[in-house]
């Protein structure tokens, strides 16, 4: 080869120089012509030549590639600057360009760098500019969800959560979280993007996540699991979201979140029961006063100084948050003497009327025993349901092990529907009033039913004490809160998984039953299990954990899996489709709180971020500020080539690794 031209000998002029014309033999001359030594030749050549040769500009002048190599040193200055305030969720922009978080990150590194300061005194092609953020801020975001789909792909099943808010701005906003289980049987759930629409009606939602899994080259056909609230659009048995993707994939069971099911039941109950209803009213007006007034606010401190320094303070109580109840109640019992004292001093500095009649209201309430004994037995049932509320958030907590929480939760609940349990209560709720300014409790006054609603002769039925009325409201509460709780986990879809999990745990425990189970998740699950290996498998488990276990009868899922957790991957192949069921298992998850989250983390970026930023650029940033690990170890060079390469004209300022 001499000036990079073909050396072979046998070159055809007609490919080279003079052209081809003979398109009667085209076909035939093509297919020799790729088979022939020059043609290997040339595209050898042109696959080396480039590696092997300079840019012309660096070769006429070391300058020139000096230059190259400073500002390729500032784009990654740049965008590692980009990277850290996207990952802490902090405003690139500002009122101004020069007083950006992103300009002043730029001159502290100049502390160190002068070159930056001098690349930020350039009057063009500085590349800090708005549209050049946005670009690299997608880039970077694009990258960690290709490497979540690829995971997902790899991991092949997955569960979708979307959970829908109004914000401040009164638009509409969905996230659209996916649960997956790795080989190692660990579960993720990532975060995939925040989305705008003009309407959350079932269709429109429906759309977007066909839309997203399109995008992201997600087969619906591997999706087994989906968890939204208990809204109508999601839920709906005829047109809902959930309805709409089982109708396509039959093997996506839905699950109403746990967490909006615990705190409907809660909800059910504390409406049901006079009570406690009566209770939590107050708290809340009690919660309104406090809050909306700083005066009230620093005298509750001041006075919590001087009676009580070591208690914790006052716990606003919100209705609609899940775990915060009982811990409000329980402030109150502990500040209840400051809280009267609270009362009596702002009932005098209070200027209009009716806030002088709330906080007449209020104190009113407190002296009342109903009030006192409504908090007490609020407290003793709120505070097993919102631990297990905070237990049921937990990311790695699957449908199945919330159903066995549950179950723990409720046997406490009925643990407390007995007489020395109410004994205990009683008595502690009667001595508190030898240190508070409450009412004895009173018997009312006995009132026959009218005539026209008696049935029989039999003499009326009335409490003899103030003990036994008053059991006769903590038992109606316990059997309110059991039932709601029944009635909200108890879902048709947790029905039909459950078989995996009857299946797995009978054959541990040698129960035969178990082979119907089995029949059941074959056919429901189709091709993801094979029976024949199923089958073997299952008995290969009975013996193993029987030899594992030091008590088979107890087993639970967690033990199963941490079971084959514990085995090498190349001994765990030996239980490939036990795998598989306890990967169906683990996909569903208990709550869609990772979801809730996200909205969290939207109020908390919109709090300091511009308003007026684009939806775009604020789910990029969200990804990036969500997803921190990643962010954490995004490849910069990786992201300066796509960049560059984004435009060609860039090749020849920043050049490319």
């Amino acid at each position: 080869m001499t000036g990079g031209k073909v050396a072979n000998s046998k070159a055809e002029t007609a490919f080279i120089s003079t052209g081809f014309s003979n398109w009667k033999d085209a076909t035939k001359k093509f297919k020799k012509h790729e088979n022939s030594e020059c043609h290997k030749e040339a595209v050898e050549r042109s696959i080396t030549l480039p590696k092997q040769t300079k840019d012309i500009g660096e070769t006429l002048s070391s300058a020139h590639a000096q230059e190259k190599m400073n500002n390729r040193h500032q784009l990654l200055k740049i965008i590692r600057s980009i990277r850290v305030l996207a990952r802490q969720g902090l405003a690139l922009r500002g009122h101004d360009d020069n007083n950006s978080n992103f300009i002043q990150l730029l001159k502290l590194h100049g502390q160190a760098d002068d070159s930056i300061l001098t690349w930020l005194e350039k009057k063009t092609d500085k590349f800090t500019s708005g549209d050049i953020q946005n670009e690299i801020l997608q880039i970077m975001a694009l990258g960690i969800l290709r490497r979540v789909a690829a995971n997902i792909g790899t991991n092949r099943f997955y569960s979708i959560m979307v959970d829908e808010a109004t914000d401040q701005s009164n638009r509409e906003q969905v996230v659209l979280v996916l649960r997956h289980v790795d080989s190692d049987l660990n579960v993720h759930e990532d975060f995939i993007g925040l989305y705008l629409v003009h309407s959350i009606d079932a269709q429109t939602l429906t759309n977007v996540i066909e839309d997203v899994l399109l995008r992201m080259n997600i087969s619906l056909c591997n999706c087994r699991g989906q968890c939204y609230d208990g809204a109508s659009n999601m839920s709906g048995a005829k047109k809902g979201v959930a309805t709409q993707l089982s109708s396509r994939e039959p093997r996506a069971v839905y699950t109403h979140c746990y967490g909006h099911a615990l705190n409907l039941a809660v909800g059910d109950t504390v409406k049901r029961s006079k009570v406690m209803r009566d209770a939590l009213d107050t708290v809340n007006e009690m919660s309104k006063l406090i809050k909306y007034s700083p005066k009230r606010d620093s005298k509750l401190e001041e006075i919590k100084q001087e009676m009580s320094p070591e208690t914790p303070g006052f716990r606003v109580l919100c209705p609609t948050r899940w775990t915060v109840r009982a811990a409000s109640l329980g402030s109150v019992l502990e500040n209840y003497n400051v809280l009267q004292s609270l009362w009596e001093s702002s009932y005098e500095s209070a200027r209009d009327s009716e806030t002088r009649a709330r906080i007449l209201g209020v104190q009113s309430h407190m002296s009342n025993f109903d009030f006192l004994f409504g908090v007490s037995l609020g407290y003793e049932i709120l505070r097993h349901t919102d631990n297990l509320s905070k237990c049921l958030q937990n990311k790695d907590m699957s449908a199945a092990e919330g159903q066995h929480l549950s179950k723990i939760t409720l046997g406490t609940l009925s643990d407390m529907r007995k007489d020395d349990a109410y004994d205990k209560f009683w008595e502690s709720v009667n001595e508190k009033l030898d240190t508070l300014d409450v009412s004895e409790p009173v018997m009312p006054r006995r009132r026959k039913m009218p005539k026209r609603f008696e049935t029989g002769e039999a003499p009326h039925e009335f409490h003899a004490t103030e003990k036994d009325l008053y059991r006769q409201k903590y038992y109606e509460a316990l059997d309110l809160a059991v039932n709601c709780v029944q009635d909200r986990f108890d879902q048709p879809g947790y029905k039909s998984y459950r078989h995996l999990e009857d299946m797995v745990l009978k054959c541990v425990t040698n129960d035969s039953s178990y082979l119907g189970d089995m029949d059941f998740v074959v056919d429901f699950y189709k091709d993801d299990i094979d029976r024949l290996s199923l089958k073997s498998q299952l008995e290969s488990l009975k013996v193993h954990a029987r030899n594992s276990c030091d008590n088979v009868s107890n087993v639970t899922v967690s033990d199963v899996t941490k079971l084959l957790t514990n085995m090498k991957p190349a001994s765990r192949a030996m239980f490939s489709e036990i795998v598989t069921v306890l990967k169906l298992i683990l996909v569903m998850p208990a709550t869609n709180a990772t979801s809730e989250r996200s909205f969290s983390a939207l109020r908390r970026l919109k709090t300091y971020l511009r308003s007026n930023m684009t939806e775009k650029r604020l789910n990029h940033i969200m990804i990036l500020h969500i997803h921190r690990e990643a962010t954490d170890s995004i490849d910069l060079d990786a992201v300066a080539n796509e960049f560059v390469n984004s435009n060609d004209s860039r090749l020849s300022i920043f050049g490319k690794v």
